[in-house]
């Protein structure tokens, strides 16, 4: 079979199931609507590697974004901090701020003001130890929602969840919602 029966295959197989009635045109003696199935369902399964392989790089390079926004967070790097989000995100805080944070400018402000108290009278980073746990990524298209939570405040449970966009360069984050729970001694 040369190259143009095997592209004349192709097409039959990717178009032709979606056109049966176009099954007349075929010559039967030579592609039986049988072998066009089968042909098709082959050719989908050869793309299957490539949509999972997609889908492990999305993951790496969410995992990466987080992992970049929660050093900058650690180490009140506050450039690389900022720009982990994007100018149009919304913010819920965990306490003292009860209002949505909506926009770059709103949730900058807030945040100038927490990083102050967390610096306190530390002179060198990391000012924080965040460690998520039980970290889990969802992707629905160019978003993923991460969710995980924090185990940093006695008596409480710091539940997180960060929705990032996937842009022309990198992930970006669009939403923050940081929630606390209180739970009894002993209950993870």
């Amino acid at each position: 079979m040369g190259i143009g029966s095997f592209q004349k295959l192709w097409l039959i197989a990717s178009v032709g199931l979606f056109s049966m009635q176009r099954f007349s045109e075929i010559p039967r003696t030579l592609y039986s609507s049988a072998m066009i199935a089968r042909i098709a369902l082959v050719l989908t399964l050869l793309q299957c590697p490539s949509v999972f392989a997609q889908s492990q790089a999305a993951d790496a390079d969410v995992r990466q974004a987080l992992a970049h926004f929660i050093r900058a967070f650690d180490d009140l790097d506050w450039e690389h901090f900022r720009l982990a989000f994007d100018d149009n995100a919304t913010v819920f805080y965990p306490r003292a701020t009860p209002q949505r944070a909506n926009g770059r400018a709103e949730f900058e402000k807030s945040f100038l003001t927490v990083f102050q108290q967390i610096r306190g009278s530390k002179t060198a980073p990391p000012y924080m130890d965040i460690q998520p746990k039980e970290l889990r990524i969802q992707f629905f298209g160019d978003v993923a929602v991460a969710t995980f939570h924090l185990d940093d405040r006695i008596g409480f449970l710091n539940r997180r969840t960060i929705v990032l966009h996937k842009t022309e360069k990198d992930w970006k984050i669009v939403h923050l919602h940081a929630s606390e729970v209180s739970v009894a001694r002993g209950v993870p």
